[in-house]
């Protein structure tokens, strides 16, 4: 592993950037960006420098041509979520492993061609899910296959996050999140959410979904979404996602029938409530950043041993469609 090329430079294509330097230092970089006024940003998303310029990092900025020229190991793909596809099948052509960041599109045009190249040249394709890599959410995969607590009754996962706070470093309404055209809308932005459901739960029924639109907010995607799914036709869970609340909020808790856990993904901890008893589990992974990191430590492990790593195409590929899903059995309010 040497060559890095990173196609968009925005803060989570810095993040990323940051995290492999101090993974690897040395490795080489490179980068195609077509947004070249872009700040500098540190891991709390706060300007260091007007300006993100690629050459003082040792970043070598490239042309989709020029790559010809270059042995690439890995590319990430932190470009607007309409452009992924396109980006990576470009990328896949040419037999580059790749590492989309969520989600791998808004729509399913060339998602098939994109999965047939992956397969015909033998390419590990990684997936920006980090939270897959969470130990709390391995540990209440434990805790749901050991029956310990019963059966599952209900769950309600919740994300809220006021968009404006969002990327504080630019005016939200011409950020993606904000623009249909790029692949924003809270489904989209928060696909964590239903990906690290169906980790938990398997493959789910939609039975509801009310989206509405803010007109606070003044953006042509959706701002909010509730949606009712059914998991193993025995239990509902309830995902409640929004881009208008001030303090965020991200938790998941589940009901079985002798316990109630809570995992917070803010603080980074899981309560487990059993037999008027609080059990506090804290993750290892304590800041945002660790988790980023620890994620392409193991995709960069995945690339070594050629094996498919824990957020992959399919997973990619699957969630995509369950948002296209929820989308189209959604009331527009």
């Amino acid at each position: 592993m040497k060559n890095i090329l990173i196609v968009g430079l925005g803060s989570i294509g810095q993040r990323h950037y940051r995290n492999l330097k101090k993974i690897n230092k040395n490795l080489n970089f490179f980068s195609i960006r077509k947004k070249r006024n872009s700040p500098e940003l540190n891991k709390f998303n706060q300007i260091v420098k007007k300006k993100f310029i690629s050459k003082k990092k040792k970043i070598k900025e490239i042309s989709l041509k020029e790559l010809e020229n270059q042995k690439i190991d890995l590319a990430l793909i932190t470009n607007p979520t309409s452009l992924h596809i396109k980006t990576a099948t470009e990328l896949a052509k040419r037999k580059i492993n790749l590492f989309l960041e969520k989600p791998i599109s808004n729509n399913i045009k060339g998602v098939n061609n994109l999965l047939r190249l992956i397969k015909k040249n033998k390419l590990i394709c990684a997936v920006g899910f980090q939270t897959r890599y969470d130990d709390l959410l391995q540990k209440i995969k434990e805790i749901i296959n050991s029956k310990k607590y019963g059966n599952i009754e209900k769950c309600y996962i919740e994300h809220k996050h006021f968009l404006p706070y969002h990327h504080k470093y630019e005016n939200y309404k011409i950020g993606y999140a904000a623009k249909k055209s790029l692949g924003g809308g809270v489904l989209l932005c928060f696909s964590h959410e239903f990906d690290y459901a169906n980790f938990l739960f398997g493959s789910p029924k939609y039975t509801f979904s009310s989206l509405k639109k803010s007109k606070k907010l003044k953006i042509d995607v959706e701002s909010s979404a509730l949606v009712i799914a059914k998991y193993q036709k025995k239990f509902e869970t309830i995902f409640d996602l929004d881009f208008l609340k001030k303090k965020q909020v991200r938790s998941c808790k589940i009901q079985f029938e002798k316990a109630f856990i809570k995992w917070d993904l803010i603080k980074s901890n899981l309560k487990i409530c059993h037999n008027n008893k609080i059990k506090l589990i804290r993750s290892k992974f304590q800041t945002r950043d660790n988790l980023f990191t620890e994620q392409l430590k193991q995709v960069l492990k995945s690339l070594n041993l050629k094996k498919s790593p824990k957020s992959n195409i399919y997973n990619g590929i699957e969630n995509l469609k369950n948002i296209l899903k929820i989308k189209k059995i959604s009331k527009f309010n």
